[in-house]
């Protein structure tokens, strides 16, 4: 029964991996509006100098909302899909070792 925890925890952690390759280095330009756009389709603004000084971001980005809703979304993802693969191998390994 563990080991779906780990397909699950996989399933998630690769997810999240992709949904943040979407978010960060997918953009397209909007010319009715003349702005430009994330993969999620969240408008994009150029980033302050904080952001660019400090995490290297050079780019354009979504704004603080965003910036906190993603590094939430994207570490909790992480903390969880680790968390479930580990739960979900020390069955296997216990049986392994059992037979």
């Amino acid at each position: 029964m563990r080991k779906v925890f780990l397909y699950i925890g996989g399933a998630i952690a690769l997810s999240i991996f992709v949904a943040g390759f979407i978010a960060y280095f997918v953009t397209s330009y909007n010319a009715e509006t003349h702005t430009w756009l994330d993969g999620f389709g969240r408008p994009l603004s150029e980033s302050p100098w904080f952001m660019r000084f400090m995490f290297g971001q050079d780019r354009l980005w979504a704004g603080w909302g965003w910036f906190l809703a993603d590094m939430v979304i994207f570490w909790g993802g992480v903390a969880v899909g680790f968390g479930l693969v580990t739960y979900g191998s020390k069955d296997a390994k216990v049986r392994d070792d059992a037979a």
